[in-house]
């Protein structure tokens, strides 16, 4: 390749030459800062980051922006939100009753700390899929084991406990296969594989390596908890004591509760009161058990026995005979096994442009899309995991690609483009990526300064529209909205009960969590557009909004007023058409409320900005309300 020439910018502009096209022109500064921001922290880049990047003219402008990036806490969250998509992460159980997991969440904060602390993506594999046997293992490594605790859980009256069992076993396996195989692994529970070269057997073999796990909820207090729990035991144990004396003397005195009664229910209650500690929920091994072959799939038809084995049509080294979770884990690390880098490599590129080299991330077989740039491919995947290269490093992966003049492109159409690769499968020009669903909702808390930035911790409950709740088991999850500043965290701290999810997360095609999801489906519909303007989030939204806007910049004139709210929400000014039509619909919008007064003065709601009369801070809440309605403002660009 020629020298200094950036290895991924090699391989693309190769297949644009041999098309006979040329690449796009780098993105500007302002669209290339907003990008990268929200592609690596999923949050916009402040007004003083904006200033910052624009006033450095160095050559290293750009990667010290990245480099800033990569070490937030919030890289976390956003590449976290991703592979709790893998790991079908939700915060209930699911089926009829779905039962609500209140420790769930500590999984979901290994995932982050593990993104932040650049944790090596083969031990970041290994840990999920066996910390529990590593040597000495530690309680976070036990908890990295939770991936698999995201099964579906059946805790229905009457149901054969053994038949859920077995299809968590069944998914556990199955996502696996996804996740680090590119594989459709599921398809071999049944018969085997039609297209691609895996046996019915074979499923099995990888099914005895889950096959005699336990769930297993670990004790596991908080910071502080420990002290705080022993207090509310005390507690708890002189009221037990209390009502168990009173009990007693009733039985003594042989007494009519009806009150011996009244007496009983009254301790039986006080005991589902018991203080308890914070718990994880993760995997261990349990004695060994014997696997078969399931007849079509029935639990109850079992067939040849078998071992723990791993698919003989894929490289690596072998694992023992009857090997562990541990066996198979480093199987699939190895430097022998030709699929996980590859995969992974592929689901990281999907992020950054909207479609992976191979178009089906999930499905690396013979029904899946051959990739695009098969060499570059190679390349990423060999230097992902070469010590010498990222070795493992997901953050050493991602400055590389996002580095590359290939993402810095911009992502204008281009009339040549149109009919020869709609797709932009030859990557001749970036993407423009709605947000997801998590991301648009950040978005507008952050411009409008809600959005509480702290990392980690249980889920919340922002406020829905009344009746989801509802449709729950007999009504039994209900949704008691979070208050005080967690209310305002980000997206994937929101509650996900799997009958029931959070709406507005829905209306941006959040996966529903029963599944492993490894690519996640963008619509546009009406619906979402209503949601921006009418959901109590993106109304509250508005009306901070408009009130940081007046109350910042109080003494300036409404033309910068404007140009403030765009920047907030887009990372840039309004051009001149844009902000002569912002200012005419400002003005539609201030007569409309001094016609409407008493309509006008509930439009802010509790964010009145001090000093303004409740005409203009009406009309600025409605004009909020457009901008954060902009197809750009849920656009990646």
């Amino acid at each position: 390749m020629p020298a200094g020439q950036h290895p991924i910018d090699h391989f693309v502009r190769a297949r644009l030459t041999k098309e006979v096209l040329s690449p796009s022109p780098e993105a500007d500064k302002l669209t290339l800062l907003r990008r990268v921001s929200l592609d690596l922290t999923g949050l916009p880049p402040t007004p003083a980051e904006i200033d910052a990047f624009l006033k450095d003219e160095s050559p290293a402008a750009y990667e010290t922006v990245v480099d800033r990036l990569l070490a937030s806490p919030h890289y976390g969250e956003r590449w976290g939100r991703h592979w709790l998509d893998s790991a079908r992460y939700a915060d209930s159980d699911g089926y009829e009753k779905d039962t609500g997991r209140p420790f769930a969440w500590r999984y979901r904060d290994w995932v982050i700390r593990a993104l932040n602390a650049d944790l090596p993506f083969d031990r970041f594999t290994i840990e999920q899929l066996a910390g529990d046997l590593l040597p000495n293992a530690t309680l976070d490594q036990k908890t990295a084991t939770g991936f698999h605790r995201n099964t579906l859980t059946n805790k229905e009256g009457g149901v054969d406990q053994e038949e859920f069992r077995v299809a968590a076993v069944v998914d556990r396996v199955g996502t696996t296969g996804k996740v680090w195989l590119g594989l459709t692994v599921g398809c071999c529970q049944c018969h085997d594989h039609k297209y691609d070269p895996l046996s019915q057997r074979e499923f099995y073999q990888l099914f005895a390596f889950f096959n005699a796990d336990r769930e297993t909820d670990l004790p596991a207090p908080l910071p502080g908890e420990e002290e705080k729990v022993k207090q509310q035991q005390k507690a708890f144990d002189a009221e037990k004591a209390k009502l168990q004396a009173a009990l007693d003397e009733a039985k003594a005195k042989k007494v009519p509760d009806a009150e011996l009664k009244k007496r009983q229910q009254a301790l039986t209650a006080h005991a589902k009161k018991a203080p308890a500690e914070g718990k994880v929920m993760t995997l261990t091994a349990g004695p060994a058990k014997p696997t078969h072959v399931l007849i079509r799939g029935d639990f109850l038809r079992k067939g040849v026995e078998v071992k723990s084995g791993t698919p003989a049509v894929i490289a690596g080294p072998p694992t023992p005979t009857g090997g562990t979770r541990l066996d198979l884990a480093k199987w699939l690390v190895s430097a022998e096994n030709p699929l996980t880098a590859r995969v992974t490599v592929n689901w990281v590129w999907a992020k950054f442009f909207g479609r992976g080299l191979v178009a089906t991330a999930e499905d690396f077989g013979t029904q899946g899309e051959k990739p695009s740039h098969p060499e570059l491919l190679d390349y990423l995947a060999g230097e992902f995991r070469d010590p010498a290269g990222c070795g493992w490093s997901l953050k050493k992966l991602h400055k590389l690609i996002v580095t590359s003049a290939v993402y810095k492109q911009s992502s204008a159409a281009r009339p040549e483009l149109a009919a020869r690769d709609p797709l932009n499968v030859l990557l001749a020009r970036q993407t423009r990526l709605r947000l997801e669903a998590e991301i648009v909702r950040d978005n507008a808390l952050a411009a409008s300064g809600l959005l509480t930035r702290t990392v980690g911790g249980p889920s919340i409950r922002p406020p829905q529209p009344p009746g989801i709740s509802e449709l729950t088991y007999a009504n039994s999850a209900k949704w008691v909205e979070t208050t005080g500043p967690d209310r305002y965290k980000r997206g994937l701290y929101i509650w996900f009960q799997r009958t029931s999810p959070y709406p507005t997360l829905m209306t941006f095609d959040a996966p529903d969590s029963n599944v492993c999801i490894v690519r996640r489906e963008r619509s546009n519909t009406p619906l979402q557009a209503l949601t921006l303007l009418n959901d109590a989030v993106f109304v509250e939204a508005a009306q901070a909004l408009a009130k940081r806007v007046l109350t910042e910049h109080a003494d300036e004139v409404p033309c910068n007023q404007l140009k403030a709210m765009v920047r907030l929400c887009l990372g840039r000014e309004p051009a001149p058409a844009e902000r002569e039509k912002l200012l005419r619909l400002l003005g539609e919008f201030r007569t409309l409320a001094a016609a409407n007064p008493t309509d006008a003065a509930k439009l802010p709601g509790t964010h009145k900005p001090a000093g303004v009369p409740p005409a203009e801070a009406a009309a600025w809440v409605a004009l909020a309300r457009t901008v954060l309605n902009l197809d750009e403002f849920v656009t990646r660009e």
